[in-house]
């Protein structure tokens, strides 16, 4: 085991969960919905960190690895629930919330009912996936990790909104790196994740003191 990047996964998960409070704070504060759902996906990556680094250091049970799957894609598919209160409207926003529900349900039933053979894991990464699990991911990772992308270049050129740049490219490179470690590239999981938070810390965090400017929803 290396420790090293033990360290790093215990490291990573301590940010998100800071930065999990942060946002969830300003939406008791404000009362915006993006902030809620970004909140708790953000928070969900803190916790798919948690069981990453309960499973690099040796733990294994079927119900870690079974939620460990789920829960990479559900947080996608919450996080592009933020993007989608904020970029859309009326009948759009609402088509969007459905189809995620509906995906991210049909993901949970498939991943609860798909066993996973210890096998998958080497050193504490996975290098296997079964098949209905990856599809169950897919369901819900590929479509809302393109409306994470859409959206942000939206509100980046469009809306004039840099902030939201940062914060929806941090949940698109989460959302990929939790790909590539279920359709086994985990050498790359750990380096996205990084650069995921960092993203997200500079969209959610005024660094130096300078006040960020709060998005708005979409006017069209």
């Amino acid at each position: 085991m290396n420790l090293a990047i033990a360290a790093s996964i215990v490291a990573l998960s301590l940010i998100a969960l800071v930065l999990a409070v942060l946002v969830l704070s300003r939406f008791r504060r404000e009362r915006q919905l993006w902030n809620l759902y970004w909140g708790v996906g953000i928070f969900l990556v803190f916790f798919t960190l948690a069981e990453e680094a309960s499973l690099y250091v040796g733990l294994w049970s079927q119900l870690l690895i079974r939620s460990y799957f789920v829960l990479v894609a559900l947080l996608v598919g919450v996080l592009s629930l933020g993007s989608a209160e904020l970029a859309l409207k009326g009948r759009r926003k609402y088509l969007w919330f459905g189809f995620v529900g509906v995906a991210s349900a049909a993901c949970v039933v498939l991943g609860a009912l798909t066993p996973v053979p210890s096998s998958i894991m080497f050193g504490g990464v996975v290098w296997g996936v079964p098949s209905m699990d990856l599809v169950a991911s897919s369901l819900v990772t590929i479509p809302s990790s393109l409306l994470l992308i859409l959206t942000s270049l939206y509100g980046a050129i469009h809306q004039k909104r840099p902030r939201l740049l940062f914060i929806t490219l941090g949940a698109a490179v989460i959302a990929l790196s939790g790909s590539l470690y279920i359709v086994s590239f985990p050498a790359t999981l750990y380096y996205a994740e990084f650069i995921g938070v960092v993203l997200l810390f500079f969209g959610f965090v005024n660094v130096g003191g300078r006040p960020g400017s709060h998005p708005s929803p979409a006017s069209t």
